[in-house]
Order: structure tokens, then sequence, then C-alpha cells
């Protein structure tokens, strides 16, 4: 397993000197290992940031509805052994869905949009 996140922030692996013109105050900020997922820190900050353009932008603005698709237990093995399908099956229930809600809208110009969010326990 790749162990880079590890170095994440850490000033003995980089940094870039960054000075205020106005001020002239400087300090140093690390670099990142911009590996989403695999560093807690780098993912989390992107994943705030999302959920706050989302609530901002997006949210407040139109009507929204949970909608949640779960697999068979008979069928989770598949999934577990190839994580590929996970990208399939999303697909597959989002052209299904957005067709209906498209169908479904009282406007000819309606346009469904989507966030789709993978959770596993495994």
């Amino acid at each position: 397993m790749n162990r880079l996140y590890l170095d994440c922030g850490d000033l003995h692996c980089g940094f870039a000197r960054v000075r205020c013109m106005d001020c002239g105050h400087e300090f140093w900020v690390p670099f990142s290992c911009k590996r989403r997922h695999f560093c807690p820190c780098c993912h989390q900050k992107r994943v705030i940031g999302f959920g706050e353009w989302l609530c901002g932008h997006v949210l407040k603005y139109v009507p929204l509805r949970q909608r949640v698709f779960s697999i068979p237990k008979r069928l989770r093995i598949y999934f577990m052994l190839d994580r590929r399908l996970l990208t399939n099956l999303n697909r597959c229930a989002w052209k299904l869905l957005s067709a209906y809600l498209t169908q479904c809208a009282p406007y000819e110009d309606a346009v469904a949009g989507g966030v789709i969010a993978v959770q596993t326990f495994g």
C-alpha cells in the first residue's frame, strides 16, 4: 500500500514560502499529498468544500429529494470483488432516475440533477 500520504503537510517534505505584499510577513505552507481518499486531511478538506458549495449554490435554490439504492445481499460479493461495477451501477441508477424525474416534471425544459455518493462498509 502506498504510504506517501503520511508525509502530507510535513515541512521536511517540501513547502512554499509565502510573503504578504502589504506587511511583509512571511510563512511556510507545507505541500499537500493531494491523494484523495488516501489522506484523511486532504480528503476531508475537499469534502467540506464541496458540501459548502453544494449547499450554498445548488440545494437552497431547488427542491430536493433523497433516494437510496441498495444491492441485494446475494449480489454484494460481485461488487466487493470488482469495485468498477459500482460505477456502472451508479450510471444505470442515474439514467433511470433522471428519465423518471424529467418525465414527471410539470415543465417541458426541466433538467434533473443529482449528487451520487457510494457508501460501502468493507
